[in-house]
């Protein structure tokens, strides 16, 4: 199991999916209740927005299909009322119709869905999956008191909570996640099953496992090799490890390998412009870069953005005094595994990782800067 630390940080997905015809698709969706006015529905990606006005308690949304991608929903009644937002999205796994009913009273997570089948698969999933989750929850309540989420590293109950909560999984979401993948390999809900929760459990081991019960086409999906790329990343990304050279461009359209750092201590930062968490470390990576300016150390600032401007934009707006990249070619999943950002990693003059951290840490409490006030002196 990750630790769980009490850092800040952002979760990050990406999904895309098999190449498929083009067609049109349409999502007629139905809002039931008094929405007092505020009649419009959002629809709406990480790079990407839309919205539509509800008549008489219907709207509708059509677009071109490019490629399997999550879909999310947000009611303007939801934002104008200041209620509590739980994410909802669907798989939009090909050209057709998609038929989506709700209840304003309820969470758009309620909905029922009528549509093509992988929807339908990964919405089951997720039902299916909440269950679970509010069994372990309720155990581990039974075990270590309704307050147990506030156990942190500090509390003696740390290590047991967190055997438990690894022996939980194997019980609870494990068993779940090999169901629907084994009963459904050729299904790109599948792929996106490992793609997202694929990598939150499960060994080494059991991630590969998980992999080889999709179909030989299925695997060819580019979530799916998504997925097989994290595990490769795992593999990487171990301490001890040894970073294989890897090129990116920078800003001014330049290309800078890895081993241009060769002879340094250089603290890799896994960032997006859209993550507030990771631009929040922002001035105490600054201090730190100041602090050991006439040291061998460097920090390199890889960009995991989609929108290439808005990484572009945020760098300009940071002004940070290091060397920076976009990640275009996927260096953060297949050489680090990083499924949450702020993620850095120092890395030895000879190309070693010898710490790795995931969040922010105000009080520079990590383990990255307890490594360097080692190597540097305080």
């Amino acid at each position: 199991m990750k630790k769980n630390i009490a850092f800040v940080f952002c979760m990050f997905f990406s999904v895309t999916a098999f190449c498929q015809p083009a067609g049109q698709v349409v999502i007629h969706g139905q809002l039931n209740g008094d929405l007092k006015g505020y009649n419009r529905m959002y629809l709406y990606t990480r790079t990407s927005n839309d919205s539509a006005e509800i008549v008489n308690g219907n709207y509708t949304f059509r677009f071109p299909f490019t490629e399997p991608l999550m879909k999310f929903f947000y009611p303007q009644y939801t934002k104008e009322m200041r209620q509590m937002y739980q994410p909802f999205g669907i798989l939009i796994s090909g050209p057709g119709d998609y038929y989506v009913t709700s209840d304003i009273a309820k969470p758009m997570k309620y909905s029922s869905l009528k549509g093509p089948q992988p929807m339908l698969e990964l919405q089951n999933f997720n039902s299916d999956f909440d269950l679970a989750i509010r069994k372990m929850n309720t155990i581990k309540a039974h075990i270590y008191g309704d307050q147990w989420y506030q156990i942190n590293e500090a509390s003696p109950l740390y290590p047991a909570m967190l055997h438990s909560t690894d022996s939980l999984n194997d019980i609870f979401v494990l068993p779940l996640i090999k169901k629907y993948v084994s009963e459904n390999p050729k299904s790109i809900g599948s792929a996106y099953i490992l793609s997202t929760h694929g990598k939150d459990y499960g060994t080494l081991d059991q991630k590969e496992s998980l992999l080889h019960l999709l179909d030989a086409v299925t695997r060819k999906s580019k979530p799916s090799m998504e997925f097989e790329n994290y595990i490769l990343g795992l593999k990487k990304s171990r301490i001890g490890s040894v970073v294989s050279n890897f090129t990116l461009e920078t800003p001014e359209k330049k290309s800078i390998a890895f081993d241009h750092f060769a002879g340094k201590y250089v603290l890799i930062d896994f960032w997006a412009s859209w993550c507030w968490p990771c631009r929040n470390a922002f001035p105490g990576m600054r201090k730190m870069k100041q602090h050991y300016q006439d040291k061998n150390f460097e920090i390199y600032s890889i960009s995991i953005d989609e929108d290439k401007d808005a990484w572009l934009k945020a760098v300009k707006d940071e002004n940070n005094p290091w060397p920076q990249s976009w990640d275009g070619n996927g260096i953060a999943n297949k050489y680090f595994a990083v499924t949450s950002i702020p993620a850095t990693f120092l890395i030895d003059p000879k190309g070693k990782i010898i710490a790795k951290e995931v969040g922010y840490d105000p009080e520079g409490n990590d383990s990255i800067s307890k490594e360097l006030k080692k190597i540097f002196g305080e």
